[in-house]
């Protein structure tokens, strides 16, 4: 397995459309936003970086100064400023597709990871943010929510009223515009981030399905994620990793056991595709360490208890060998560069 030791990860992607139709809204053009930022405009939507989206989203959670922006945000929908995730929803047959095809390609956009849940009668859509706290992290996660509620009520042409809203953060003061927005029950500090559906709203058919669209537009968007893709076992497992980089400890049975296989069964497929378990974890605990420090707002020492690492001195060791640096030697090399 070939690692890579460039840090962070050069990848781009967009931002989400509805969120800078919110800005607009409120006042903060998000163009003007950029080119103060230094950001060229038409990256806004042709693509940033990790680190320079997580300026321009910081930029904004302090221009709008208002905590429910993502609630705002993710009710706007314009279906004409649709990019290829929304049109790709859009033509789907049913809800329940449609929510699937968004969580399979909101990587394409700087959009939290989010699964679908189905249990019984109910479908839910948990999101999974990644990556280190965020003063914008709440917003985005009631950004992407709200967004999912309002498109199935757009294009289903029926008012769909959701089961219940789990969230992780504990209740804000402003927490009753989060039941105004959902109209439905909702439970704060939570175990995950999760809007729950009844399975018959999944089946409802969406009013804009057109099958040559869909056909058209889901060959576009899998050939944009194939190019974005690793090796799909390789990407499932990293995926689960990053979710786990936040205080717990990686092991391959754990892993395994979020993958709903056994231990064996997993590095024996991870053979057959001449991948090794340690290799994988350590590239992502690279990757996610590079993030983490780049983006400055945690200690080595917090860094590496999210990263799972028993003491601050193997993190330190680990950060050495990625890198040939310290953790703060990194730190103001990337300052200094950029």
């Amino acid at each position: 397995m070939t690692i890579r030791r460039d840090l962070p990860e050069p990848r781009v992607a967009p931002l989400p459309r509805n969120l800078l139709d919110a800005l607009q809204a409120g006042g903060v053009d998000p163009l003007v936003l950029a080119a103060r930022l230094g950001l060229a405009p038409d990256a806004l939507a042709s693509g940033l970086t990790a680190l320079e989206a997580d300026r321009f989203f910081c930029a904004a959670w302090d221009a709008v100064a208002d905590p429910a922006i993502g609630l705002k945000a993710g009710s706007l929908l314009r279906p004409e400023r649709f990019g290829v995730v929304g049109i790709a929803a859009m033509s789907s047959p049913t809800f329940g597709v449609a929510v699937q095809r968004k969580a399979r390609y909101w990587q394409l956009i700087w959009g939290d990871t989010y699964r679908v849940q189905l249990t019984g009668q109910e479908a839910a859509a948990v999101l999974m943010p990644v990556g280190p706290p965020r003063p914008y992290a709440q917003a985005k996660i009631d950004m992407e929510l709200a967004s999912l509620l309002a498109f199935g009520r757009r294009f289903t042409g029926c008012p769909i009223q959701p089961l219940r809203l789990t969230l992780c953060q504990r209740a804000p003061a402003w927490q009753q515009r989060y039941s105004d927005t959902f109209g439905c029950a909702v439970q704060f500090g939570g175990p995950e981030n999760a809007l729950v559906f009844s399975r018959a709203d999944f089946d409802l058919p969406l009013v804009s399905h057109n099958a040559q669209v869909e056909a058209l537009m889901a060959s576009g968007v899998e050939a944009a994620l194939t190019r974005l893709e690793t090796p799909r076992l390789q990407q499932h497992v990293g995926l689960v990793i990053d979710r786990m980089l936040q205080g717990d400890e990686p092991t391959l049975q754990a892993v395994a056991q979020r993958m709903h296989r056994s231990a064996r069964t997993l590095q024996r497929q991870l053979a057959q595709e001449q991948l090794r378990f340690t290799d994988l974890l350590d590239e992502r605990r690279r990757v996610a360490a590079g993030r983490y420090i780049g983006l400055g707002n945690a200690t080595a020492e917090e860094v590496g208890f999210l990263l799972g690492f028993s003491t601050s001195s193997s993190f330190f060791r680990a950060f050495k060998r990625w890198t040939g640096h310290s953790p703060q030697a990194w730190r103001r090399l990337q300052a200094a560069a950029g």
